[in-house]
């Protein structure tokens, strides 16, 4: 019976912690080197993760920002652009 209760106070806790938003640093910078955060951005829902991207080339440009994890390895893969992605607050 006491098992049964930790594993359903943490099933719930899981539950609460999903509905959370997550946070990432966000900033726009022209060039090549990575800007530096100017404020922080609440995700919206269902987006689950955050990006750091620099375009290199005619682009030259960078940020950081909220992302679906999808879009930001498509970044990884992208010839002339570097990315990092991340999936905690504050993480990129």
């Amino acid at each position: 019976m006491r098992s049964t209760l930790c594993v359903s106070v943490l099933l719930v806790l899981a539950l609460l912690h999903q509905g959370e938003p997550l946070v990432c640093n966000y900033c726009f910078g022209k060039g090549s080197s990575l800007c530096t955060p100017t404020s922080n951005q609440t995700c919206s829902r269902g987006v689950d993760g955050c990006a750091a991207v620099i375009l290199t080339g005619a682009l030259s440009a960078n940020f950081r920002s909220c992302m679906n994890m999808a879009v930001c390895q498509g970044y990884v893969q992208t010839p002339g652009a570097f990315a990092t992605c991340c999936s905690t607050d504050l993480c990129n």
